[in-house]
Parts: structure tokens; sequence; C-alpha cells
């Protein structure tokens, strides 16, 4: 009795993405597949040859910086999100806050790393450059959080491809077989969020994008040039 009730309640609890992707005819071999999917979902939508998925923006830029290994001082628009300015100090990296107006996307300077949190659009990628996508609330694709990284750059990609889910290569299931990690992080977008955001793209042309994100970062960000971070508080 009692196992009949686990067996309804975690039916109740189950994301139903997966299934959505069956009943609309996608088929794939093991659930990593899903993520391939998403991938070259987001590759034809905006021109990006290669991309990459991970858990957030923020940490799509942060594997960005640790391929790029800046040397020079980073210039970051005082206008943006809270943890630019923290991740930077996190890699022990320099910057200064500019004042700049930015609609959709800006350069940190004087690097090829794109912060396109706020953009999402048909070939939206930039050449030459790795574009980090944002994905979640009050952004076009509205899954429960995620991002993404978009390059031309091929060695680019092989890194990014096992930095973000601890050096291992996804094709390798299950992940024991693997003999050699290279240093990884924990960055890997869930299987349902792929699927979520598989769905979503297969219907874009009914989202909208959040217009004060997209056009006016001055009023829609707080200037962090003027708050005060605590770099170092620690408990």
């Amino acid at each position: 009795f009692h196992a009949n009730i686990y067996s309804v309640n975690m039916t109740m609890l189950e994301r139903p993405e997966i299934n959505q992707l069956k009943d609309k005819g996608y088929t794939w071999n093991q659930p990593f597949d899903i993520v391939r999917l998403f991938e070259n979902k987001l590759s034809e939508y905006t021109g990006a040859p290669y991309v990459t998925v991970t858990d957030c923006c923020t940490h799509a830029i942060e594997l960005c910086l640790r391929y790029e290994k800046p040397t020079a001082k980073l210039q970051l628009p005082k206008h943006t999100y809270l943890s630019l300015p923290m991740t930077l100090n996190k890699l022990n990296l320099q910057f200064e806050f500019v004042d700049k107006d930015w609609t959709g996307y800006y350069y940190l300077a004087p690097t090829k790393i794109v912060d396109m949190a706020a953009r999402l659009d048909k070939g939206c990628y930039i050449k030459n450059t790795h574009s980090c996508l944002s994905f979640g609330h009050k952004k076009v694709l509205e899954i429960l959080r995620g991002g993404a990284i978009l390059t031309d750059n091929k060695q680019a990609h092989e890194y990014f491809q096992t930095a973000r889910y601890d050096g291992r290569d996804i094709n390798n299931v299950p992940w024991t077989k693997q003999k050699e990690y290279n240093i990884g992080y924990h960055y890997n977008l869930s299987i349902e969020d792929c699927a979520r955001g598989i769905l979503l793209l297969d219907n874009i042309t009914n989202i909208t994008y959040n217009k004060d994100l997209f056009t006016d970062c001055k009023s829609y960000y707080p200037d962090l040039s003027k708050i005060k971070i605590n770099y170092e508080y620690n408990r």
C-alpha cells in the first residue's frame, strides 16, 4: 500500500517536458542526447557554429574567462548584473567599471567575450566571439534557469563541452568508464530544462522580449560602481 502511494506521488512530481518531446516525435538513444538536441536547435536559430549549454549565463561567462585567461584589466559596464563583478573577483581578474550604454549585449572589453543575457533572436550570434546567453524568468526562453555559450572556435567549444560538466565527456555513459579528466565545474544544464528549451524554441515566434531589459540597461540595472560589494565577506 505504502509503495503504491509513493509511486503515485513520484508520478505527480515528475516534470512533463521529456514526455512532451516524445509526444512531438523526438527520439534519442540516451538522455544526454537531449542536451545535444537543444544545443543543435540553438545553433540553428542563432547562427553560431558551436553551442554549449550551461546552468546559467554567469557560469557561461566564467568558463569563457577561464578559457581566454585575460591578463589586461577588463572593462565592465557599471549597469549590469551583480554576479559579473563577483565572478571577476572570484577569478582574481582586474577590472574597472565604465559608463557604457548597451542594448541587448555588450563586450567584456578587451576580450571577445560577449554578455548577451538580454538577447535571443534569429541569427543573433556575433562572429569571432564567445557570446553568452541567459535563460529563465523574464528572459526569452523561460526555463527554470540556464545559459549557453555561442562560438565559432572549435577548440574553445571542445573545452566548454567538458568543462561545464566536471570534465566529463557526456558521450561516455556511465561516467566511470572515462579514464582521465581535465578539471571541470558542475555547471551542466538539467536534461529536463534542455527539453523545455527545445519545446520553447519550437514556438519561438510566440515569445516576446522583455523590452525594458533589452533596450534600456540604465533604467533596468543599478549603477554597480555606487554599490559596496564586500568581496572578503566570509562567515
